[in-house]
Protein backbone atom coordinates (compact mmCIF):
# COMPACT_ATOMS: atom_id res chain seq x y z
CA UNK A 1 0.00 0.00 0.00
CA UNK A 2 1.25 3.48 -0.90
CA UNK A 3 1.81 5.95 1.36
CA UNK A 4 -0.92 8.52 -0.50
CA UNK A 5 -3.17 5.16 0.43
CA UNK A 6 -2.24 5.33 4.13
CA UNK A 7 -2.98 8.90 4.58
CA UNK A 8 -6.37 8.28 3.09
CA UNK A 9 -7.02 5.42 5.25
CA UNK A 10 -6.06 7.01 8.26
CA UNK A 11 -8.05 10.28 7.61
CA UNK A 12 -11.09 7.86 7.12
CA UNK A 13 -10.71 6.24 10.32
CA UNK A 14 -10.06 9.24 12.16
CA UNK A 15 -13.07 10.97 10.48
CA UNK A 16 -15.82 8.64 11.71
CA UNK A 17 -19.64 8.86 12.23
CA UNK A 18 -18.72 9.61 16.16
CA UNK A 19 -15.41 11.66 15.38
CA UNK A 20 -17.76 13.95 13.26
CA UNK A 21 -20.18 15.06 15.02
CA UNK A 22 -17.52 16.84 17.42
CA UNK A 23 -16.87 20.00 15.84
CA UNK A 24 -13.40 21.67 16.59
CA UNK A 25 -13.75 25.20 19.27
CA UNK A 26 -12.50 27.26 16.62
CA UNK A 27 -14.76 25.78 14.23
CA UNK A 28 -17.97 26.40 16.21
CA UNK A 29 -17.00 30.49 16.53
CA UNK A 30 -15.47 33.59 14.91
CA UNK A 31 -11.99 33.84 14.98
CA UNK A 32 -11.96 37.54 13.14
CA UNK A 33 -14.22 39.02 15.79
CA UNK A 34 -14.85 42.80 17.03
CA UNK A 35 -11.97 42.32 19.70
CA UNK A 36 -8.85 41.55 17.58
CA UNK A 37 -10.67 43.94 14.61
CA UNK A 38 -7.85 46.32 13.37
CA UNK A 39 -10.19 48.79 12.20
CA UNK A 40 -11.43 49.51 15.53
CA UNK A 41 -8.83 51.63 17.12
CA UNK A 42 -11.08 51.96 20.14
CA UNK A 43 -12.78 49.31 21.17
CA UNK A 44 -14.83 49.49 24.20
CA UNK A 45 -17.09 46.65 24.31
CA UNK A 46 -19.59 48.48 22.01
CA UNK A 47 -19.48 48.94 18.45
CA UNK A 48 -18.90 52.36 16.91
CA UNK A 49 -20.24 53.87 13.31
CA UNK A 50 -17.72 53.25 10.36
CA UNK A 51 -19.18 55.19 8.25
CA UNK A 52 -16.49 58.22 7.50
CA UNK A 53 -19.25 60.49 6.30
CA UNK A 54 -21.04 60.37 9.72
CA UNK A 55 -17.36 60.50 11.91
CA UNK A 56 -16.06 63.48 9.71
CA UNK A 57 -19.13 65.52 8.67
CA UNK A 58 -21.23 64.78 11.38
CA UNK A 59 -19.94 67.20 13.53
CA UNK A 60 -21.92 65.96 16.31
CA UNK A 61 -25.22 65.66 14.67
CA UNK A 62 -24.67 61.88 13.53
CA UNK A 63 -27.37 60.43 11.38
CA UNK A 64 -29.33 63.48 11.50
CA UNK A 65 -27.28 65.23 8.15
CA UNK A 66 -28.96 62.29 6.48
CA UNK A 67 -31.83 63.41 7.61
CA UNK A 68 -31.18 66.41 5.78
CA UNK A 69 -30.67 64.55 2.57
CA UNK A 70 -34.39 64.05 2.62
CA UNK A 71 -35.07 67.56 2.18
CA UNK A 72 -33.94 67.47 -1.16
CA UNK A 73 -36.58 67.25 -3.66
CA UNK A 74 -35.06 65.37 -5.90
CA UNK A 75 -33.18 63.06 -3.74
CA UNK A 76 -36.05 62.59 -1.33
CA UNK A 77 -38.83 61.58 -4.39
CA UNK A 78 -36.08 58.91 -5.58
CA UNK A 79 -35.94 57.52 -1.78
CA UNK A 80 -39.72 57.21 -1.67
CA UNK A 81 -39.96 55.83 -5.39
CA UNK A 82 -37.35 53.07 -4.62
CA UNK A 83 -39.63 52.25 -1.26
CA UNK A 84 -42.83 53.09 -2.45
CA UNK A 85 -42.29 50.51 -5.61
CA UNK A 86 -41.31 47.64 -2.77
CA UNK A 87 -44.49 48.00 -0.80
CA UNK A 88 -46.80 48.13 -3.75
CA UNK A 89 -46.01 44.52 -4.48
CA UNK A 90 -48.63 42.27 -2.83
CA UNK A 91 -47.04 40.32 0.02
CA UNK A 92 -47.30 36.74 0.23
CA UNK A 93 -46.32 33.58 3.21
CA UNK A 94 -45.40 30.25 2.43
CA UNK A 95 -45.22 27.53 4.72
CA UNK A 96 -42.28 26.18 5.29
CA UNK A 97 -43.37 22.45 4.40
CA UNK A 98 -46.48 20.73 3.55
CA UNK A 99 -46.62 19.60 7.14
CA UNK A 100 -50.17 20.14 8.73
CA UNK A 101 -48.59 22.17 11.90
CA UNK A 102 -46.22 23.47 9.73
CA UNK A 103 -49.05 24.80 7.14
CA UNK A 104 -51.12 26.32 10.51
CA UNK A 105 -48.23 28.40 11.28
CA UNK A 106 -48.08 30.16 7.88
CA UNK A 107 -51.81 30.55 8.64
CA UNK A 108 -51.16 32.59 11.67
CA UNK A 109 -48.41 35.01 10.46
CA UNK A 110 -50.39 35.73 7.04
CA UNK A 111 -53.38 36.43 9.70
CA UNK A 112 -51.68 38.49 12.12
CA UNK A 113 -49.91 40.42 9.16
CA UNK A 114 -53.09 41.09 8.16
CA UNK A 115 -54.16 42.48 11.54
CA UNK A 116 -51.07 44.86 11.11
CA UNK A 117 -50.19 47.75 9.24
CA UNK A 118 -47.71 45.86 7.37
CA UNK A 119 -46.77 47.95 4.42
CA UNK A 120 -46.58 51.07 6.70
CA UNK A 121 -43.94 48.45 8.91
CA UNK A 122 -41.75 47.43 6.02
CA UNK A 123 -41.79 51.59 4.77
CA UNK A 124 -40.32 51.95 8.43
CA UNK A 125 -37.58 49.54 8.06
CA UNK A 126 -36.69 50.51 4.67
CA UNK A 127 -35.11 53.56 6.07
CA UNK A 128 -32.09 51.17 6.60
CA UNK A 129 -31.41 51.92 2.96
CA UNK A 130 -30.60 55.45 3.34
CA UNK A 131 -28.95 55.65 7.41
CA UNK A 132 -27.65 51.82 7.22
CA UNK A 133 -30.21 50.21 9.74
CA UNK A 134 -33.41 50.92 11.14
CA UNK A 135 -35.27 49.73 14.49
CA UNK A 136 -38.63 49.13 15.29
CA UNK A 137 -40.23 48.07 18.61
CA UNK A 138 -42.61 45.76 18.64
CA UNK A 139 -45.45 46.08 21.76
CA UNK A 140 -46.71 42.68 22.12
CA UNK A 141 -50.44 41.38 23.64
CA UNK A 142 -52.84 38.74 24.09
CA UNK A 143 -55.47 37.41 21.79
CA UNK A 144 -57.08 34.72 23.14
CA UNK A 145 -54.66 31.66 23.23
CA UNK A 146 -52.33 33.87 21.01
CA UNK A 147 -49.39 35.93 21.26
CA UNK A 148 -49.57 39.20 18.82
CA UNK A 149 -48.06 41.87 18.34
CA UNK A 150 -50.44 44.78 19.41
CA UNK A 151 -48.30 47.69 17.83
CA UNK A 152 -44.98 47.73 15.67
CA UNK A 153 -43.52 51.20 15.86
CA UNK A 154 -40.28 52.81 14.45
CA UNK A 155 -37.41 54.64 16.62
CA UNK A 156 -35.01 57.03 15.52
CA UNK A 157 -31.60 55.33 15.05
CA UNK A 158 -29.90 57.79 17.20
CA UNK A 159 -31.43 56.34 20.07
CA UNK A 160 -29.35 53.14 19.95
CA UNK A 161 -25.89 51.64 19.65
CA UNK A 162 -24.82 47.71 19.23
CA UNK A 163 -22.74 45.30 21.35
CA UNK A 164 -20.24 43.28 19.75
CA UNK A 165 -23.01 40.92 19.23
CA UNK A 166 -24.84 42.88 17.02
CA UNK A 167 -27.46 43.34 20.06
CA UNK A 168 -29.08 46.89 20.23
CA UNK A 169 -28.62 48.59 23.25
CA UNK A 170 -30.64 51.79 24.32
CA UNK A 171 -29.16 55.08 24.80
CA UNK A 172 -30.87 57.45 27.73
CA UNK A 173 -29.84 60.17 29.86
CA UNK A 174 -28.21 58.39 32.77
CA UNK A 175 -26.47 55.77 30.57
CA UNK A 176 -24.93 57.83 27.04
CA UNK A 177 -21.57 55.36 26.84
CA UNK A 178 -22.95 51.71 26.62
CA UNK A 179 -26.52 52.05 26.59
CA UNK A 180 -29.30 50.04 28.31
CA UNK A 181 -29.44 45.97 27.53
CA UNK A 182 -32.83 45.56 26.33
CA UNK A 183 -34.63 42.37 26.22
CA UNK A 184 -34.97 39.80 23.52
CA UNK A 185 -37.74 39.79 20.50
CA UNK A 186 -38.55 43.21 20.96
CA UNK A 187 -36.94 45.26 18.78
CA UNK A 188 -36.74 44.39 14.47
CA UNK A 189 -33.53 45.69 13.46
CA UNK A 190 -32.81 45.87 9.57
CA UNK A 191 -29.52 46.38 7.96
CA UNK A 192 -28.25 47.10 4.85
CA UNK A 193 -24.81 46.80 3.71
CA UNK A 194 -23.56 44.84 6.24
CA UNK A 195 -19.87 44.51 5.76
CA UNK A 196 -17.36 43.49 8.56
CA UNK A 197 -17.80 43.82 12.10
CA UNK A 198 -20.44 46.95 11.81
CA UNK A 199 -23.91 46.02 12.71
CA UNK A 200 -24.63 49.93 11.93
CA UNK A 201 -24.14 49.14 7.87
CA UNK A 202 -23.60 51.87 5.38
CA UNK A 203 -26.90 52.92 3.57
CA UNK A 204 -27.04 55.36 0.69
CA UNK A 205 -26.08 58.12 3.11
CA UNK A 206 -23.06 58.15 2.38
CA UNK A 207 -22.77 58.45 -1.33
CA UNK A 208 -26.14 60.99 -1.45
CA UNK A 209 -24.54 63.59 0.72
CA UNK A 210 -21.61 65.30 -1.21
CA UNK A 211 -24.24 65.49 -4.61
CA UNK A 212 -26.95 66.74 -2.32
CA UNK A 213 -24.24 69.23 -0.36
CA UNK A 214 -22.74 70.51 -3.71
CA UNK A 215 -26.64 71.10 -5.36
CA UNK A 216 -27.66 72.76 -2.31
CA UNK A 217 -24.64 75.49 -3.12
CA UNK A 218 -25.17 75.45 -6.35
CA UNK A 219 -28.54 76.62 -5.70
CA UNK A 220 -26.98 79.35 -3.08
CA UNK A 221 -24.74 80.69 -6.33
CA UNK A 222 -27.30 80.74 -8.56
CA UNK A 223 -29.65 82.42 -6.65
CA UNK A 224 -26.31 85.31 -6.06
CA UNK A 225 -26.02 85.24 -9.84
CA UNK A 226 -29.91 85.57 -10.50
CA UNK A 227 -30.13 88.90 -8.06
CA UNK A 228 -26.35 90.11 -9.68
CA UNK A 229 -26.82 89.34 -13.71
CA UNK A 230 -31.11 90.01 -13.19
CA UNK A 231 -31.02 93.55 -13.06
CA UNK A 232 -28.51 96.55 -14.20
CA UNK A 233 -25.98 97.59 -11.32
CA UNK A 234 -26.81 101.20 -10.21
CA UNK A 235 -22.99 103.60 -10.76
CA UNK A 236 -23.40 107.13 -9.71
CA UNK A 237 -20.72 109.57 -9.38
CA UNK A 238 -20.18 112.27 -7.03
CA UNK A 239 -18.95 115.63 -7.20
CA UNK A 240 -15.31 116.18 -6.14
CA UNK A 241 -15.20 116.90 -2.50
CA UNK A 242 -18.49 115.33 -1.59
CA UNK A 243 -18.81 114.71 2.04
CA UNK A 244 -18.79 111.06 3.22
CA UNK A 245 -22.25 111.66 5.15
CA UNK A 246 -23.38 112.86 1.21
CA UNK A 247 -21.45 109.52 -0.39
CA UNK A 248 -23.42 107.74 2.34
CA UNK A 249 -26.82 109.29 1.00
CA UNK A 250 -26.22 108.94 -2.48
CA UNK A 251 -25.49 105.00 -1.65
CA UNK A 252 -28.66 104.51 -0.09
CA UNK A 253 -30.47 106.23 -2.66
CA UNK A 254 -29.03 104.31 -5.38
CA UNK A 255 -29.77 100.67 -3.11
CA UNK A 256 -33.28 102.07 -3.04
CA UNK A 257 -33.63 102.15 -6.85
CA UNK A 258 -33.45 98.36 -7.13
CA UNK A 259 -36.70 97.98 -5.89
CA UNK A 260 -38.19 101.79 -6.90
CA UNK A 261 -39.03 103.09 -10.05
CA UNK A 262 -37.78 106.52 -9.71
CA UNK A 263 -35.04 107.99 -7.56
CA UNK A 264 -34.27 111.97 -6.93
CA UNK A 265 -30.19 112.04 -6.79
CA UNK A 266 -28.27 115.18 -5.35
CA UNK A 267 -27.95 117.90 -8.00
CA UNK A 268 -24.36 117.19 -9.87
CA UNK A 269 -24.58 113.61 -9.29
CA UNK A 270 -23.55 111.38 -12.29
CA UNK A 271 -25.99 108.41 -12.40
CA UNK A 272 -25.63 105.47 -15.24
CA UNK A 273 -26.93 101.68 -15.34
CA UNK A 274 -24.09 98.75 -15.45
CA UNK A 275 -25.15 95.56 -17.38
CA UNK A 276 -23.16 92.92 -16.90
CA UNK A 277 -22.32 90.35 -19.75
CA UNK A 278 -21.29 87.38 -19.72
CA UNK A 279 -20.09 84.36 -22.23
CA UNK A 280 -20.26 80.35 -22.71
CA UNK A 281 -23.01 77.77 -22.46
CA UNK A 282 -22.43 76.20 -19.19
CA UNK A 283 -25.22 77.56 -16.39
CA UNK A 284 -25.75 76.74 -12.60
CA UNK A 285 -29.22 75.35 -14.56
CA UNK A 286 -26.77 72.51 -15.95
CA UNK A 287 -24.76 72.01 -12.66
CA UNK A 288 -27.84 71.42 -11.03
CA UNK A 289 -29.14 69.08 -13.16
CA UNK A 290 -26.28 66.75 -13.41
CA UNK A 291 -26.37 66.43 -9.46
CA UNK A 292 -29.61 65.57 -10.08
CA UNK A 293 -28.53 62.70 -12.36
CA UNK A 294 -26.00 61.63 -9.77
CA UNK A 295 -28.31 61.36 -7.17
CA UNK A 296 -31.17 59.06 -9.40
CA UNK A 297 -27.89 56.97 -10.71
CA UNK A 298 -27.29 56.16 -6.78
CA UNK A 299 -30.55 55.19 -5.67
CA UNK A 300 -32.61 53.97 -8.55
CA UNK A 301 -29.55 52.79 -10.68
CA UNK A 302 -30.49 54.71 -13.59
CA UNK A 303 -31.98 58.13 -14.30
CA UNK A 304 -34.80 57.58 -16.98
CA UNK A 305 -37.66 56.77 -14.47
CA UNK A 306 -37.15 60.35 -13.50
CA UNK A 307 -36.27 62.75 -16.40
CA UNK A 308 -36.40 60.99 -19.92
CA UNK A 309 -34.44 64.12 -21.40
CA UNK A 310 -34.29 65.44 -24.32
CA UNK A 311 -33.10 62.00 -26.00
CA UNK A 312 -35.17 59.18 -24.53
CA UNK A 313 -36.60 56.69 -26.06
CA UNK A 314 -39.48 54.02 -24.83
CA UNK A 315 -37.11 51.40 -25.03
CA UNK A 316 -34.02 52.86 -23.00
CA UNK A 317 -36.97 53.86 -20.57
CA UNK A 318 -38.03 50.39 -19.73
CA UNK A 319 -34.35 49.10 -19.83
CA UNK A 320 -34.14 51.48 -17.25
CA UNK A 321 -37.03 50.59 -15.16
CA UNK A 322 -36.22 47.13 -14.98
CA UNK A 323 -32.64 48.37 -13.72
CA UNK A 324 -34.70 49.69 -10.80
CA UNK A 325 -36.84 46.49 -10.21
CA UNK A 326 -33.55 44.25 -9.97
CA UNK A 327 -32.71 47.08 -6.91
CA UNK A 328 -36.42 46.44 -5.83
CA UNK A 329 -35.55 43.07 -5.74
CA UNK A 330 -32.64 43.05 -3.90
CA UNK A 331 -34.42 45.38 -1.13
CA UNK A 332 -37.37 42.89 -1.36
CA UNK A 333 -35.24 39.48 -0.63
CA UNK A 334 -33.18 41.74 2.36
CA UNK A 335 -36.36 42.91 3.89
CA UNK A 336 -38.15 39.57 4.00
CA UNK A 337 -34.80 37.59 4.90
CA UNK A 338 -34.81 40.54 8.29
CA UNK A 339 -38.86 39.44 8.90
CA UNK A 340 -38.50 35.81 9.07
CA UNK A 341 -35.59 35.95 11.36
CA UNK A 342 -37.23 38.39 13.99
CA UNK A 343 -41.05 38.78 13.71
CA UNK A 344 -41.55 35.39 12.11
CA UNK A 345 -39.51 33.73 14.29
CA UNK A 346 -41.11 35.35 17.31
CA UNK A 347 -44.63 34.90 16.37
CA UNK A 348 -44.29 30.46 15.39
CA UNK A 349 -41.81 30.27 18.89
CA UNK A 350 -44.70 31.57 21.10
CA UNK A 351 -47.53 30.55 19.25
CA UNK A 352 -46.53 27.20 17.22
CA UNK A 353 -43.12 26.18 19.03
CA UNK A 354 -41.25 23.52 16.37
CA UNK A 355 -43.12 24.42 13.78
CA UNK A 356 -40.84 25.30 10.45
CA UNK A 357 -40.39 29.12 9.95
CA UNK A 358 -42.80 30.31 6.79
CA UNK A 359 -41.61 32.49 4.16
CA UNK A 360 -42.37 35.94 3.13
CA UNK A 361 -41.94 37.82 0.43
CA UNK A 362 -42.65 40.54 -1.89
CA UNK A 363 -43.86 39.21 -5.56
CA UNK A 364 -43.06 41.20 -8.62
CA UNK A 365 -45.74 42.57 -11.06
CA UNK A 366 -46.15 40.07 -13.80
CA UNK A 367 -45.03 42.26 -17.27
CA UNK A 368 -48.14 40.64 -19.93
CA UNK A 369 -46.69 41.35 -22.56
CA UNK A 370 -43.14 40.30 -22.04
CA UNK A 371 -44.32 36.72 -21.01
CA UNK A 372 -45.99 37.19 -24.60
CA UNK A 373 -43.30 37.92 -26.39
CA UNK A 374 -41.25 35.25 -24.78
CA UNK A 375 -43.97 32.91 -25.56
CA UNK A 376 -44.45 33.49 -28.95
CA UNK A 377 -40.13 33.74 -29.58
CA UNK A 378 -40.72 30.15 -27.97
CA UNK A 379 -43.39 28.84 -30.20
CA UNK A 380 -41.37 30.39 -32.82
CA UNK A 381 -38.02 28.38 -32.16
CA UNK A 382 -40.13 25.00 -31.67
CA UNK A 383 -41.44 25.44 -34.88
CA UNK A 384 -38.12 26.00 -36.22
CA UNK A 385 -36.49 23.19 -34.60
CA UNK A 386 -39.86 20.60 -35.52
CA UNK A 387 -38.91 21.52 -39.31
CA UNK A 388 -35.42 21.15 -38.98
CA UNK A 389 -35.97 17.80 -37.41
CA UNK A 390 -38.58 16.78 -40.13
CA UNK A 391 -35.35 17.75 -42.73
CA UNK A 392 -33.11 15.68 -40.75
CA UNK A 393 -35.42 12.15 -40.43
CA UNK A 394 -36.24 12.62 -44.46
CA UNK A 395 -32.85 12.97 -44.98
CA UNK A 396 -31.43 9.67 -42.18
CA UNK A 397 -34.56 7.74 -43.58
CA UNK A 398 -32.87 7.30 -46.95
CA UNK A 399 -29.54 5.99 -45.23
CA UNK A 400 -29.25 2.68 -45.01
CA UNK A 401 -26.73 1.96 -42.99
CA UNK A 402 -27.24 2.85 -39.26
CA UNK A 403 -24.32 3.83 -38.04
CA UNK A 404 -23.84 6.33 -40.89
CA UNK A 405 -27.80 7.07 -39.97
CA UNK A 406 -26.76 7.96 -37.02
CA UNK A 407 -23.47 10.18 -37.67
CA UNK A 408 -25.16 12.10 -39.95
CA UNK A 409 -27.69 12.88 -37.29
CA UNK A 410 -25.50 13.70 -34.88
CA UNK A 411 -23.55 15.85 -37.32
CA UNK A 412 -26.97 17.90 -38.20
CA UNK A 413 -26.99 19.22 -34.31
CA UNK A 414 -30.56 19.35 -34.24
CA UNK A 415 -30.55 16.20 -31.98
CA UNK A 416 -28.21 17.72 -29.72
CA UNK A 417 -30.33 17.34 -26.74
CA UNK A 418 -31.40 14.19 -27.07
CA UNK A 419 -29.97 11.33 -24.69
CA UNK A 420 -28.01 8.71 -27.10
CA UNK A 421 -30.90 5.99 -26.16
CA UNK A 422 -33.16 8.42 -27.91
CA UNK A 423 -31.17 8.82 -30.90
CA UNK A 424 -30.84 5.20 -31.41
CA UNK A 425 -34.53 4.51 -31.41
CA UNK A 426 -34.91 7.48 -33.86
CA UNK A 427 -32.16 5.60 -36.13
CA UNK A 428 -34.37 2.22 -35.26
CA UNK A 429 -37.74 3.56 -36.28
CA UNK A 430 -36.38 6.26 -38.92
CA UNK A 431 -38.00 4.29 -41.78
CA UNK A 432 -41.34 4.80 -40.38
CA UNK A 433 -40.67 8.14 -38.95
CA UNK A 434 -40.85 9.48 -42.48
CA UNK A 435 -42.96 12.78 -42.33
CA UNK A 436 -45.30 12.82 -45.11
CA UNK A 437 -44.05 13.61 -48.57
CA UNK A 438 -44.34 17.41 -49.88
CA UNK A 439 -45.86 18.29 -52.85
CA UNK A 440 -43.82 18.59 -56.02
CA UNK A 441 -42.89 22.02 -56.69
CA UNK A 442 -44.13 21.55 -60.59
CA UNK A 443 -47.53 22.15 -61.33
CA UNK A 444 -49.55 19.21 -62.87
CA UNK A 445 -50.30 21.45 -65.93
CA UNK A 446 -46.59 22.22 -66.15
CA UNK A 447 -46.11 18.39 -65.69
CA UNK A 448 -47.76 17.19 -68.64
CA UNK A 449 -46.37 19.54 -70.70
CA UNK A 450 -43.30 18.67 -70.13
CA UNK A 451 -41.38 15.78 -71.97
CA UNK A 452 -40.21 12.77 -69.65
CA UNK A 453 -36.49 13.65 -69.41
CA UNK A 454 -37.40 17.41 -68.34
CA UNK A 455 -39.62 15.97 -65.88
CA UNK A 456 -37.09 13.58 -64.71
CA UNK A 457 -34.84 16.03 -64.47
CA UNK A 458 -36.80 18.75 -62.36
CA UNK A 459 -37.56 16.00 -59.60
CA UNK A 460 -34.22 13.62 -59.90
CA UNK A 461 -31.72 14.06 -56.96
CA UNK A 462 -28.57 12.73 -56.44
CA UNK A 463 -28.17 9.59 -54.62
CA UNK A 464 -26.80 9.72 -50.85
CA UNK A 465 -24.03 7.10 -49.98
CA UNK A 466 -25.31 4.21 -48.60
CA UNK A 467 -28.67 4.88 -49.43
CA UNK A 468 -31.47 2.59 -50.35
CA UNK A 469 -32.11 2.05 -54.09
Amino acid sequence: MSRKRKRNASFAEANTADNRKNLPAQARGMIANARNDITIPYYSGVMQYVDDMLIQRGAGKGLKIYDEIERDTHAGSVLDKRRKQLTAREWKVEAFSTAARDIAAADFVRSVFGELPFDRICEDLLDATLKGFAISEIVWKRDGAAIVPAEIRAHDQRRFMFDEDWRPRLLTMRNMMQGDELPDRKFIVHRYAVKGNNPYGIGLGSRLFWPVLFKREGIAFWLHFLDKFAGPTVVATSPYGALSDEQNRLLNILTQARTSSAIVAPVGSDVKFLEASRSGSVTYQHFLEYWDRQISICVCGETLTTDIGNSGSRAASETHADMLGLLVDSDADLLSGTLRDSLIRWLVDFNFPGAGLPKVWRERPSDAKAEAEVKKAEAEAAVAANAALRAVLTMVARIADDSQARLFMVASGVVKDFDDEVIDIIVELRASLIPPPMPDLVSPGAAAAAPPSALGAAVQRPPLPGAQR
